[in-house]
């Protein structure tokens, strides 16, 4: 058997998945906790696993808190306007930080499912201590390589006791598959992720590109699986600061199949070239006379001439789009350049003052403390505006809108917690200027869309804005 955490996008419980049927067994109704990098379980024995729950058992935190603020809403706004309920929800200076997660060590039978917790406290019991100091697995996860029955980009998950069989993860273009090798020629237990099978893969490496800064680091380029040496091609650059192209994307842009909703092979598809860049910037370097806003020309505009320059991209097609930190610098890029023939921010930032509550968080009486260190951790901010505004103005697009230099879609989710309004913001900023710019809100999204049919609509969006722009 191999122990497994399920979700039904709810929940996520402890399951084991039998090797020889591929069937899967819900262990027991308790909340796993997401333990970051670390694995899920430990196999205490044949007839035991340990794991964390959450406390109480509440829900998973990251799949509850996308949820709260919209499931919050609608039960105050239902009180409101039966008018017999009082909706007010006080908050004082002096509330302590709130603990959103506790977790609580808990031990498993396979066979029946019953299980026994225990406090994070020492003394714990002795069977524990392998589950507790287990150690850190590479991240991110290493491939096989060459060499091996399985395809190389699989990632070894579990080796036998004796030796003699191993279980492999691997992610291949068509499909996501754990698979069990005993002797030489590899079974699958379990498939999934079959939705990209119809999407044709396209050719994805890495290239050196020189920073304007004069660094030497590298772009991933993705072209049209269609391409043909000597064209070129209308291309999209994919920015996101610090982003480090090479081995870190071994499960990420350069494959078809890859976790997430930007899968940017939709785009090399249409026939566009992808450029995804490095984007190295010296933090030390940031202060009173320069701040990130000013670092991101420095390598988006030599990535692109790089491309350029190999033959591959069209210097008068190339678009600017990016998400989170990305939907940000693509706002920014385009108030600093006139490289490009259009941009697509998405979940992005605009205005660093009015940062305001987590709005999944705002219908709970608990207040919110986490923008001063965001903005610390983002955009290297470390003091508030009234002891220094400069930062603020000049890391904000919304205060250089009028240099915006192309037609801009902006695309956000009302529950996400970089708040609607700062794209809301810069929308109306546009749209007084007469610029060009078109603004999607999707309803019950919080920061990544999660609905299918929503990923859908806004793919579609996303390529006919690209395809007439």
């Amino acid at each position: 058997m191999i122990a497994v955490a399920a979700t039904d996008g709810l929940s996520l419980r402890p399951a084991v998945v039998d090797v020889d049927s591929g069937a899967m067994r819900i262990l027991a109704e308790r909340n796993l906790t997401l333990p970051g990098t670390r694995t899920f379980f430990h196999w205490i024995d044949d007839a035991a696993i340990a794991c964390d729950v959450t406390v109480g058992n509440r829900p998973t935190l990251w799949l509850d808190i996308e949820k709260r603020g919209a499931t919050a809403s609608i039960a105050n706004w239902r009180k409101a306007w039966g008018g017999r309920e009082a909706t007010a929800s006080p908050l004082k200076t002096d509330q302590p930080d709130p603990v959103l997660e506790e977790a609580e060590y808990c031990v498993v039978e396979v066979e029946t499912g019953r299980y026994e917790t225990f406090p994070r406290e020492e003394p714990r019991p002795e069977h524990l201590e392998a589950f507790v100091g287990r150690p850190e697995p590479d991240y991110p996860p290493r491939v096989v390589g060459p060499g091996k029955p399985v395809p190389p980009q699989s990632i070894l998950v579990a080796t036998h006791p004796e030796g003699s069989e191993t279980i492999y993860l691997t992610r291949s273009d068509d499909a996501t598959r754990v698979l069990r090798l005993a002797g030489y020629a590899p079974s699958v237990i379990f498939e999934t992720d079959t939705h990209m099978d119809e999407v044709e893969p396209s050719r994805s490496f890495l290239m050196p590109y020189t920073t304007g800064a004069g660094q030497e680091t590298e772009l991933r380029c993705i072209l049209p699986p269609d391409y043909r040496d000597g064209e070129r091609r209308p291309a999209v650059l994919w920015v996101y600061p610090g982003f480090k192209a090479g081995s870190d994307m071994a499960h990420r842009q350069h494959l078809l199949n890859q976790p997430g909703m930007f899968n940017l092979h939709l785009l090399a598809a249409r026939g566009f070239v992808v450029i995804i860049p490095s984007m190295p910037y010296d933090k030390a370097a940031l202060g009173d006379e320069r701040v990130l806003a000013d670092c991101l020309t420095d390598t988006a505009l030599p990535a692109c001439d790089a491309v350029v320059e190999a033959g591959y991209g069209d210097r008068d097609r190339i678009h600017v789009a990016g998400h989170s930190l990305g939907g940000w610098a693509t706002l920014v890029l385009l108030t600093k350049s006139m490289a490009f023939r259009s941009g697509i921010a998405m979940a992005a930032t605009s205005n660093l003052l009015s940062q305001t509550d987590d709005v999944r968080l705002r219908f709970d009486a608990i207040v919110d403390s986490s923008r001063a260190p965001g903005l610390a951790d983002n955009f290297h901010v470390t003091e508030p505006p009234w002891k220094r505004l400069d930062p603020y103005l000049r890391n904000s697009p919304l205060f250089s809108v009028e240099t915006v230099s192309a037609p801009v879609l902006m695309i956000h989710g009302d529950q996400d917690y970089v708040e609607i309004g700062q794209s809301e913001q810069m929308f109306a900023a546009l749209r007084s200027l007469g610029k060009p710019a078109e603004f999607v809100r999707y309803w019950g999204e919080g920061h990544v869309l999660e609905s299918p049919t929503n990923i859908r609509d806004a793919w579609k969006r996303i390529i006919d804005w690209l395809e007439t722009a």
